[in-house]
């Protein structure tokens, strides 16, 4: 497979790093196999010469017509260091932005497949190239990206998106499962074999790290019924009850829920407990049960039930998933 990866000015070094260090890898490893696939080509262009990363490096880059005209399999767009929703939107809807939706056009006039991750996802969006597809994107920027382009199928809740001509993936560590699974479309054991070469371990949802207080940042309502909802954890939450406390009618409070985040009030409800349950679980050293009672369960089998379901996973398996670095014994908290 031969892979153009466009760059601009601010590209975001580990998202650019990290694409790139897959690929390469793969390279050097591929003659480990009994029947290695073909190497990767793999070009750096961009819309003029060199550009700056968002660290402030130089980065070599081919003009993109010169490579489309010889006809590469991808192209592929790491992340730009733009975090903000708004800022981002300027960035891809103004002139620096055109070229990059120009040269995605290009490539998708020629039947070359096109990927972004991140950020840079909202390059093809603003391309059209998304129109009726599902994609994801970095879960902080779901919202905005289902607001701006209704016509993209966006579930933001995964980590890769693989279609027929158009990939996307999720946040900056995502941009290692996008470059894996074109690996994995040349020769799946190489694929496994770059991946425990790098220790890049299993991200197929970004739903459990998915932060709801920042998810409803972009809607006042929302923020509000967010902020509503956490403060009262523990007890017996109606929705129709909660609508009126802040004013407005339940369809009005389901409406901008399904609008915002692509889920009901009621399952914004589960996932802000299940997060909840799942941080006390991974970082304390209370009982189920106990974390069942903070978080408004009656007892800890609703709760084990509940993670089986929406994570696929056992509390022993919640427990044992904690992150290296929290390696101090986990404390028993004092009851809010």
């Amino acid at each position: 497979m031969d892979v153009a990866v466009f760059v601009v000015d601010g590209v975001a070094d580990f998202g650019l790093t990290a694409v790139l260090e897959v690929l390469r890898t793969a390279n050097g490893l591929a003659s480990d196999l009994p029947d290695p696939p073909r190497p990767f080509g793999i070009r750096t262009v961009s819309a003029g010469g060199a550009v700056r990363s968002a660290h402030g490096y130089t980065i070599p880059a081919e003009p993109v017509k010169t490579v489309l005209a010889e006809g590469p399999d991808l192209l592929l767009v790491p992340a730009v260091e733009i975090p903000q929703p708004e800022a981002l939107v300027r960035e891809v809807s103004g002139a620096s932005g055109r070229t990059v939706v120009h040269a995605l056009n290009a490539a998708r006039e020629a039947g070359v497949r096109v990927a972004a991750a991140c950020t840079a996802t909202f390059y093809l969006a603003e391309a059209g190239v998304l129109d009726g597809v599902r994609a994801t994107t970095s879960w902080w920027l779901g919202p905005m990206l289902r607001r701006r382009y209704p016509r993209v199928e966006v579930d933001e809740t995964r980590t890769l998106c693989v279609g027929e001509d158009v990939i996307t993936a999720g946040g900056a560590l995502a941009h290692l499962d996008l470059a894996l699974s074109l690996v994995a479309a040349s020769s799946p054991a190489l694929a496994d074999l770059v991946s425990r070469y790098l220790l890049i371990g299993n991200r197929t949802t970004q739903q459990d790290f998915a932060a709801p207080e920042i998810l409803a940042r972009g809607n006042p309502l929302a923020a509000a019924f967010e902020r509503r909802v956490r403060s009262r954890l523990g007890e017996s939450l109606q929705v129709a009850a909660l609508a009126g406390e802040l004013g407005v009618t339940e369809r009005s409070l389901q409406r901008t829920r399904q609008a915002e985040l692509g889920m009901s009030p009621r399952e914004l409800i589960t996932e802000i407990r299940l997060q909840r349950a799942i941080h006390l679980l991974r970082t304390t050293g209370l009982t189920v049960d106990a974390v069942a009672a903070r978080v408004g369960y009656l007892n800890g089998g609703t709760l084990r039930t509940l993670i089986r379901r929406r994570r696929g996973l056992s509390v022993g398996e919640v427990r044992g998933s904690g992150s290296p670095w929290l390696s101090a014994p986990l404390p028993v908290p004092s009851p809010d």
